[in-house]
């Protein structure tokens, strides 16, 4: 979805304002849950005496999520949860930011407005991983490890993804928008799921064929005409959710672990009050931080900066002809 997102505005922006804009869509929200765990979620939830929660390292370590650097535990926070990360969620920062590279050097070699090379580096992505995966004795042991992360592990699917969401951006004048497509594809999924483990997160073989039937997927509901319930109209609280739903989950089991740690019925007793609370802090976030600084955004893109610089031509060509006013 993201690559799909924001494959226009690399085509039209500049990189530095293309890096302006990512920057301060995901940067301020993620600082302030940031803040909000730290010292807020934290105080309350710790075990430790807060003389010891705040100068522990963890807690100044927790910081760092700002930019990226992914630290997931803060002192006695969650210690007799299940798992003890704060937000778990933010495993896919570093990634995002990754993802951010990627497209910054499609930008700056053209490849982003090329449907057919960027095609061709998608392919040639997958290709590697799979020499990675099967082939590793072509490598040198020194970039061994490394190869693996960036073509193998779990974070690499969301390059593959990320990839093709360009890709189909480019391709969506020749794509058709098929209800059999789309059933074909979720048959794809629904089969993976029966069949696939763990195991198959490392897998580089599955992912030509899950992840573009999950791109499909994405980007055929999102181009549907889905009934949305007014609610929703008024913002959007997608990332607000992404950032809150963990701490909160986490804090629900904390509180009540008999009631959500029950083997039947606890996940969904979980869900159904741990997504209408992240939802309302999401709802928080997007009307008193994401929305004033994408405000902030608009106000200093690059389309704002031509149209102002348009209108200060279009108002010196009428003060050629505008009358001048004579002083009674």
């Amino acid at each position: 979805m993201s690559g799909f997102l924001i494959a226009g505005s690399a085509q039209r922006l500049s990189l530095r304002n293309f890096l302006i804009n990512r920057g301060l869509r995901i940067v301020p929200a993620l600082a302030v849950d940031i803040v909000v765990c730290s010292l807020i979620i934290g105080p309350i939830i710790t075990v430790v005496y807060h003389s010891e929660y705040f100068t522990d390292q963890r807690f100044f370590k927790y910081f760092l999520n700002i930019v990226g650097w992914i630290h997931y535990e803060l002192p006695g926070v969650f210690q007799d949860n299940p798992s003890q990360r704060v937000n778990g969620a933010l495993w896919t920062v570093p990634w995002e930011i990754f993802c951010y590279i990627i497209m910054s050097f499609l930008m700056i070699t053209a490849i982003v407005k090329t449907r057919y090379k960027l095609l061709a580096v998608t392919i040639g992505y997958i290709v590697i991983g799979l020499i990675v995966q099967k082939m590793p004795y072509l490598l040198p042991g020194s970039i061994k490890p490394i190869a693996r992360f960036l073509f193998m592990s779990r974070g690499s699917q969301l390059i593959t993804a990320f990839m093709m969401g360009i890709v189909v951006f480019q391709f969506k004048a020749v794509i058709p928008h098929s209800r059999w497509l789309f059933a074909a594809a979720s048959l794809v999924c629904i089969v993976a799921i029966l069949t696939l483990d763990s195991s198959a997160t490392e897998s580089v073989l599955n992912r030509p064929l899950v992840i573009t039937s999950l791109v499909y997927i994405t980007v055929f509901i999102g181009l549907s005409e889905v009934p949305i319930p007014a609610f929703f109209r008024k913002g959007d609280y997608s990332y607000g959710v992404y950032l809150y739903h963990d701490p909160f989950l986490q804090i629900w089991i904390s509180s009540f672990p008999s009631v959500f740690l029950y083997p039947k019925y606890g996940a969904l007793a979980l869900y159904l009050v741990g997504l209408p609370s992240a939802l309302a802090v999401a709802v928080l976030s997007w009307h008193f931080i994401e929305k004033p600084i994408l405000g902030l955004r608009k106000k200093f893109s690059f389309i704002a900066q031509v149209r102002g610089v348009e209108d200060g031509h279009q108002a010196g060509r009428e003060s050629h002809v505008r009358p001048v006013a004579v002083k009674s």
